[in-house]
């Protein structure tokens, strides 16, 4: 499965096509790992939550592929075992949350 081509988003005053939330997604990614106390309010589930507001319906599996790949370039890093492991659950916490907090306002 390939990632909409034709995303784009606004966050903090910024355009974002889908490869600048996939990079933005990398670095926030790999930030929590100073945030992971605060759950849900890491700025990786903020621009998460954004995105979902912004992103219609049928484009909306692009961010389990943006975790897929997200885990991929965490578990291929040279991290020690126990940080990629916190990092991929800290980060796995953070979409989910955002998931389902969008889903449940849609409601």
């Amino acid at each position: 499965m390939e990632m909409p081509q034709r995303v784009s988003i606004r966050y903090k005053d910024a355009s974002f096509n889908v490869n600048d939330i996939r990079l933005k997604t990398f670095r926030l990614g790999l930030q929590i790992w100073e945030e992971q106390t605060k759950p849900r309010k890491t700025e990786l589930y903020a621009f998460i939550s954004s995105c979902l507001k912004q992103v219609e319906r049928q484009e909306r599996f692009m961010f389990s592929l943006l975790f897929i790949e997200l885990a991929d370039v965490i578990r291929d890093s040279t991290l020690d075992r126990g940080m990629k492991e916190v990092l991929i659950k800290t980060a796995f916490r953070e979409f989910a949350c955002a998931l389902s907090d969008f889903e449940d306002t849609a409601k």
